[in-house]
Formats: structure tokens, sequence, C-alpha cells
């Protein structure tokens, strides 16, 4: 039902800006055949098959497959096309999903969106917390940051690091005691 919807927006966007109805004109002319790769091309775009794209218009999947083959080298070397293509993506593209969805998938819709943004606020309450916590960490050893920042030269750290390393077990081994 949904691409049904779907491919009757698409062809009346293309009626109202080409002028051409891609359903039963079954004419060679250019400007048909142009408006019917671009229902073509737009449609494969949302991952349709060429079966059921030329079942629509009433054409061969092959036909349709020659079209999607051939799309973008008409485009680089015909401005018209590419100009017509722009403007009936442009309006496909403001098309709103939900003005061809069931009611029910609307609900389905809605309740995975509700889940989703569940798992957001989860997730966003986590990362709020996590960098509160690296806040205050930071804040307590800013000190010893800035002092270490600031001493160790360019080269160095690998030193550094050791040292700092056997000063830390020197002084939580023996001061336990």
């Amino acid at each position: 039902m949904k691409s049904h919807q779907e491919f009757q927006f698409l062809k009346k966007i293309i009626k109202d800006i080409l002028g051409v109805c891609v359903e039963t004109n079954r004419s060679r002319y250019r400007e048909v055949v142009n408006a019917k790769m671009i229902y073509s091309a737009l449609l494969s775009e949302r991952n349709f098959g060429c079966s059921v794209i030329g079942k629509s218009i009433a054409m061969n999947h092959a036909t349709i497959l020659h079209y999607n083959k051939n799309f973008k080298f008409y485009l680089k070397g015909d401005a018209n096309l590419r100009t017509n293509f722009e403007m009936c993506k442009a309006e496909w593209m403001l098309l709103d999903p939900a003005v061809y969805l069931t009611e029910i998938e609307l609900k389905k819709e809605v309740i995975s969106l509700r889940i989703e943004n569940k798992n957001l606020s989860s997730t966003l309450d986590r990362l709020i917390y996590e960098a509160d916590q690296i806040t205050k960490s930071k804040n307590r050893l800013s000190q010893l940051f800035e002092m270490v920042k600031e001493r160790t030269r360019v080269g160095t750290e690998r030193d550094v690091l050791s040292k700092l390393n056997k000063f830390y077990n020197g002084v939580y081994f023996y001061g336990d005691r």
C-alpha cells in the first residue's frame, strides 16, 4: 500500500512539473522518455526494484534497468534533463512520509520514536553524569596535570612516565606500612 501511494505521488509530481503522464503515455518523444527516466531514477534512489518500478508504469524491468544504467550519463550532457530532474527531486524530497503511511504504520512509527526518545534520553543522562565525573576528577588533579605538562620536554614522555610510576610505587608501597 505504501509503495503504491508513493508511486502515485511521484506520478502526480512529474505530471504537474513536466506535463507528462508516465503511466499512460507510450510515446518515444524525448520529453516522455526523460520523464520516465526521472521517475525511475527517483524510485531507484528509494531502493525500489526495477520490476516494481516497471510494473507501476506498464514497462519491462529491462527498460527500467537501462534507464538507471544510463541516466547519470544523460544528466551530464543534457542541461534540460538535469533541470527537470532537480525540480522533480526537490518536490519529491519535500513530500512528508506521513502523507502516504497508513494509520497502523503511523502508530508503529510513533511507538518506535517514543522508544528511541527514551533510549536517547537515558544515554544523554549517562553522558552528562560521566562528563561531570571527568570534570570533578580533572579539577582534583589539575595542578598535577599542569606541572607535568609544563616540565615534560618533548620526546621524554616515556622516561617521565617510568619515573612517575616508580615514584607512585614507592609512595604507596612504603607509605602503607
